[in-house]
């Protein structure tokens, strides 16, 4: 069975957008669904989840492989401000099962879909202990609730990748899984060290979509520059990055990265089966949010 590691090794992959943004203007009481926050979405999880996995399922019938959970913000340090730190784990739990349930109700069509646990360096003015901490109460959440795989949105060059990278593997551990690990690397951000390589499974290298811009796609395909595309604010833009993708990929569905398809045959890595091609006129429409 493919994994998400494996998939991320060989294709140009889409992602979703931002469940944030897709929900601007849905029906939000602020005092009752936000606790009273600004604009709190991640306790959505807890308050309007039906919501939540709404946006996902939208995403998902506008072609995304990948749904990002909803848990930007869902760590105990940054929950601190919001008075909710004691409720990081359910947060996490709902995000990420929310996020699979999503991702169960909507056809394949012959291709596996996943759930990325998203875990957000902050910028927390705390030692490397209490960070370790943190993210390991937020990790067992998102593994719990059925994370595919973790990605740690962290800032190089800070000093707290390597206490996040501990306590993601120590919440793996406690749960007794092997739940890959990875980092998530802009297009023009900095790199990261060997130490820190060898401390997760991979790194996914991201960008944001943009369907207009096919030279930069076309480019990016053929180094490998990214292996995650940005779905854009909304799952018509989404759907539109699907399409660019599928008229660039050998299969109609996702490109091979360009140093894979260099070395051998699509079918030698992963056998055609797994990702069944279907006609156009069989593929499901794009479905707005709804709130």
């Amino acid at each position: 069975m493919r994994t998400i590691r494996d998939t991320l090794t060989h294709r140009v992959t889409l992602t979703d957008g931002s469940v944030a943004r897709s929900l601007r203007g849905a029906a939000i009481d602020p005092a009752r669904d936000f606790f009273g926050q600004t604009d709190l979405y991640e306790a959505l999880n807890l308050t309007r989840i039906d919501l939540v996995r709404a946006s996902h399922k939208a995403f998902l019938e506008a072609g995304a492989d990948v749904i990002r959970t909803n848990t930007l913000r869902a760590n105990p340090l940054t929950l601190a401000a919001h008075g909710m730190a004691e409720e990081t784990f359910i947060l996490n739990y709902n995000g990420a099962q929310a996020a699979a349930e999503a991702v169960d109700s909507v056809p394949g069509r012959g291709r596996r879909r996943f759930v990325l646990g998203v875990v957000r360096d902050d910028g927390w003015d705390v030692g490397p202990a209490e960070v370790e901490a943190a993210v390991d109460t937020q990790v067992q959440g998102l593994i719990a609730g059925g994370a595919d795989g973790i990605l740690l949105d962290v800032m190089p060059g800070l000093g707290r990748i390597q206490a996040m990278l501990s306590g993601a593997r120590r919440a793996r551990a406690a749960l007794g899984c092997e739940t890959a690990i990875f980092l998530q690397k802009t297009e023009t951000g900095p790199g990261f060290g060997p130490r820190t390589l060898d401390s997760c499974d991979g790194v996914v290298r991201y960008r944001q979509g943009d369907a207009a811009r096919t030279a930069w796609l076309d480019a990016a395909i053929a180094d490998g520059r990214v292996n995650l595309i940005g779905g854009g604010a909304t799952p018509e833009q989404t759907a539109r990055i699907d399409q660019a993708l599928r008229q660039r990929a050998e299969d109609n569905l996702r490109p091979v990265l360009g140093w894979l398809r260099d070395q051998t045959s699509v079918d030698d890595f992963e056998p055609a089966s797994s990702w069944t091609t279907f006609p156009e006129a069989e593929m499901p429409a794009p479905v707005a949010v709804k709130v």
